[in-house]
């Protein structure tokens, strides 16, 4: 690995980390409305989404027939068992399992 490579990382790295430790900083200093506050708090699922939605529903980059997608169905049994069960390893861990089952019956 070249220096510059190196060096590149170790920077990105203290510019991520001192801009999140500078908001945490400020924002225990100011009092932030409660609605700015209740909205923040959706911000990591909202990103999760983001991350998530694209791979389920066009997986490979193209949109394919929902009935014939392992990937919405897996995911559909996951989002089912995490309201059910309230247990975000059994959601996981079954979640997989029914990727696998729904990849080798449809795919």
């Amino acid at each position: 690995m070249r220096p510059y490579y190196l060096l590149m990382f170790v920077l990105m790295g203290a510019v991520t980390y001192s801009t999140r430790i500078g908001f945490l900083g400020i924002a225990r200093q100011i009092e932030l409305h409660p609605l700015l506050r209740r909205a923040l708090e959706y911000v990591p699922v909202s990103i999760l989404a983001t991350l998530v939605f694209p791979a389920v529903i066009a997986p490979g980059g193209n949109v394919t027939r929902m009935a014939t997608n392992p990937y919405v169905w897996a995911a559909v049994v996951t989002a089912v068992l995490m309201l059910l069960a309230k247990r975000q390893w059994l959601a996981i861990v079954v979640g997989m399992a029914s990727l696998v089952a729904f990849r080798a019956l449809l795919g």
